[in-house]
Parts: structure tokens; C-alpha cells; sequence
């Protein structure tokens, strides 16, 4: 993540966001994380690239915090215990996001914060099915409880 973030810093592509300028997804997070967080929107990356973020305090380069080279290049001054949050433009700037969407893009960002990485758990497929499963196992006993009435 550390070689992403730097391409978004030194790519000159980024800017600081701030207030009515935070997008639906950067009001979200700043409004569930206890810590401090600053938002910037960045144009590199293309179509692929999705928001990330991160602590302040994390080391980019030998030696630097994140914290560190954002001083450097953009003057602005943070604890390390920060969260740092970089949004694509085109997320940024959207006309229109579902709820779905934005839930989707928020536990993501979520989950990489707590540093869970659930691609190699091999419960994540069991509990995804059952979360995609259950609902249907509900409908069905919806219909059954409804014939019993009729």
C-alpha cells in the first residue's frame, strides 16, 4: 500500500479536501473514526484505482512516516495517529452513490484499517455463504407461514 500512496503524493495529483467539499464516503468515515482524519481526492490511478487508507504514523519510506511526507510536501501537520484517506476523483466527484455502494467502499476501508485481511480465511467463503443464503431461508419461511394462515 506504502508504493500506492507515494505514486498518489509524488504524482502531484492530489489535493486536500475539506468541510462541504468531503465526499458521501469521506463524511461517512470521518463521522464513525474516533480519530482525526484528513481527506484528499487524487486523479491518479484510473478507473481501477479505489479509496484507501491509512495510518499516519505508518512508515512509507525508510525512516518516514506518512505523516513525515506529507509534511514535506504539502506543509500540513499531524499526529501519527491520524487517519489518512484517499478517495479517486472519479468516487469523489460522482453524481450518485447507492447505499450499497457506498457500504461496499466503507467496510473495505474499514476492514483494511483493522488490518484484517479475510482473503486468505478460509471461514470468509463459509460465512459469506451464509449471509447470502439466510435471507432466502427466511423468505421461504415467510411463504410457509403464510400458506399455514390462508
Amino acid at each position: 500500500m506504502s508504493v500506492d500512496i507515494m505514486e498518489h503524493i509524488w504524482s502531484d495529483t492530489m489535493e486536500l479536501r475539506q468541510g462541504s467539499e468531503l465526499s458521501p464516503l469521506a463524511r461517512l468515515l470521518t463521522s464513525l473514526l474516533a480519530a482525526p482524519t484528513i481527506c484528499f481526492t487524487t486523479k491518479a490511478g484510473g478507473d481501477a484505482a479505489t479509496p484507501l487508507a491509512t495510518c499516519a504514523g505508518d512508515e512509507v519510506l525508510p525512516g518516514a512516516s506518512l505523516a513525515d511526507v506529507l509534511y514535506q510536501e504539502f506543509g500540513i501537520e499531524m499526529s501519527d495517529e491520524t487517519i489518512v484517506f484517499i478517495e479517486p476523483c472519479k468516487m469523489s466527484n460522482a453524481d450518485y452513490f447507492s447505499g450499497k455502494e457506498l457500504g461496499h467502499a466503507l467496510g473495505n476501508i474499514l476492514v483494511e484499517l483493522a488490518g484484517v485481511d479475510h482473503r486468505d480465511d478460509p471461514t470468509h467463503s463459509a460465512m459469506e455463504k451464509a449471509i447470502v443464503t439466510q435471507p432466502a431461508q427466511h423468505a421461504t419461511k415467510r411463504r410457509m407461514q403464510a400458506e399455514l394462515v390462508q
